[in-house]
């Protein structure tokens, strides 16, 4: 585990900051790096920004590259350093690492067109086989139930009859 940090002595100091990039190992476009475009504005001065890092080796796979780089994923903890108040600690920016000892595999495939056109006829057959047996079933409900009426109906008549 690695840290590092900037002290600046009993001087108040604002430690807002913008991180405009930050990866380790080569960029990869498709992935995701958590504090890309990050920003923090310190509302007061002493702040405690820290940012603590997890690291994973990580191998890229597509049809046309492959790449070994890494990902990481950040926990933040951001508060207001007064001794007054309890708060004890150092106002900075202060960042800790950690390499992962387990690697991560991302590969991307593109599906072929044979195979996205035969699961869009699947899907199709799908919504029509299951409308028609929808159908059906209203179809019998609705028959049964005019039958039903028809038949007390009948009923009714024949005991007015008598």
């Amino acid at each position: 585990m690695g840290h590092a940090h900037l002290q600046f002595g009993e001087v108040h100091r604002n430690f807002s900051h913008r991180i405009d990039g930050l990866t380790f190992g080569d960029r990869v476009g498709g992935m995701h790096y958590a504090l890309d475009g990050e920003h923090r504005i310190a509302p007061i001065a002493d702040y405690s920004f820290q940012y603590f890092i997890q690291i994973v080796p990580t191998l890229y796979l597509t049809d046309t590259v492959n790449v070994q780089t890494y990902q990481y994923t950040v926990q933040e903890q951001i508060r207001a350093v007064d001794h007054k108040s309890g708060s004890h600690g150092t106002a900075g920016i202060l960042i800790k690492y950690e390499f992962s000892p387990i690697a991560a595999i991302v590969e991307k495939k593109q599906k072929n067109l044979t195979i996205f056109l035969a699961r869009l006829l699947g899907i199709i057959g799908g919504i029509i086989s299951t409308s028609g047996l929808i159908n059906l079933v209203i179809t019998e409900a609705f028959d049964w139930l005019c039958c039903f009426k028809k038949t007390k109906s009948v009923e009714n008549e024949a005991e007015d009859v008598k």
